[in-house]
């Protein structure tokens, strides 16, 4: 979203929240800053600025100023829709906002972070250091966030090309966004998939190109009972599942999707090693990441990915020495 755009918005939904009455389009485009051009440019400005609000939560109301007469209809937010309920959080809900906040900061979400923790503030228990620690892994930080919550808020098509892990090159998707969420150190979308009649789950880092969201609205419908959360289980199902000794310290993109990690027992190498267990998404990507870290992973199965590691290297040194 450009900045003209957000102070715009940021411009309409203060003027909506003071008013004592209804306003009208004519008087909003007068008093409201950001809305220039002919009346028809204006229109069009105004009515995906109302979309955008209602996208985030915020309710307009929409009125005429004499209910007997129809005249031009007026337009206001009420502060009692607009303010966020009192609420107490637990220690651990505190800590879910905060990393969510973290990650939308490092992403293109940052506008929507920064507003949110405006209102977080209000409450009195978050800190400013609290609300913009965000975590440290590799992947958070994906092109493309941005374009995927506004398809899902206006129920959009988006298209575009993806490449998987045992391709050979990417293919052009077509796809309605139902669910988005940060999982295991990498940003995965799950949608349905227009072209495969099916719904399938997109990890971020493999779109190849730009993000295309249609114009068109209302397309599809989100079921009541989906959740994200089923698929990137299911997803995970599929995935390797890798258990390797990590050296204190090293490798953090295996450690930012770890599922365990552990202290080893009494041994030589409890000192500077642990077990961490972690999912790949196949063989090939297992030894990827294995060599990269050849120095400060040691591979314990499954069995043919910790084979593949030791041909690997014994082919390098047969033929490098």
């Amino acid at each position: 979203m450009s900045s003209a755009k957000t102070e715009r918005l940021v411009n309409l939904t203060m003027a909506l929240l003071a008013t004592q009455r209804y306003m009208r389009k004519s008087e909003i485009f007068r008093k409201v800053a950001g809305y220039s051009g002919s009346e028809e440019t204006k229109e069009r400005m105004f009515e995906r600025d109302k979309d955008d609000l209602r996208a985030l939560g915020i309710e307009i109301e929409v009125a005429s100023h004499d209910p007997l007469f129809e005249d031009e209809p007026g337009y206001r937010i009420r502060p009692d829709t607009y303010r966020m309920p009192t609420a107490d959080f637990s220690l651990e809900e505190l800590g879910i906002l905060t990393t969510a906040l973290g990650l939308w900061l490092d992403s293109g979400l940052e506008d929507l972070a920064v507003s949110a923790a405006r209102r977080f503030r209000s409450f009195g228990e978050i800190s400013d250091v609290d609300l913009f620690a965000s975590p440290n892994t590799s992947e958070f930080s994906e092109a493309g966030l941005l374009e995927i919550t506004k398809a899902l808020a206006h129920r959009s098509r988006i298209d575009f090309d993806y490449k998987k892990p045992d391709a050979a090159s990417s293919q052009g998707r077509s796809v309605y966004p139902l669910g988005l969420s940060a999982w295991k150190g990498s940003w995965y979308l799950v949608g349905e998939d227009l072209d495969r009649d099916d719904i399938r789950v997109f990890k971020l880092s493999r779109i190849t190109s730009k993000i295309e969201v249609t114009k068109k609205r209302d397309m599809y419908q989100i079921p009541e009972d989906f959740s994200v959360r089923d698929y990137l289980v299911m997803h995970a199902k599929e995935e390797l599942r890798i258990t390797a000794l990590v050296m204190k310290g090293r490798a953090h993109s295996i450690r930012s999707k770890a599922i365990t990690i552990e202290a080893l027992a009494d041994s030589d190498l409890s000192q500077d090693w642990e077990k961490v267990t972690y999912s790949a998404e196949n063989l090939e990507s297992a030894l990827r990441e294995a060599l990269w870290y050849s120095d400060s992973l040691i591979v314990q199965s499954p069995e043919d990915v910790r084979r593949a590691v030791i041909d690997s290297l014994m082919h390098v040194v047969a033929n490098h020495g």
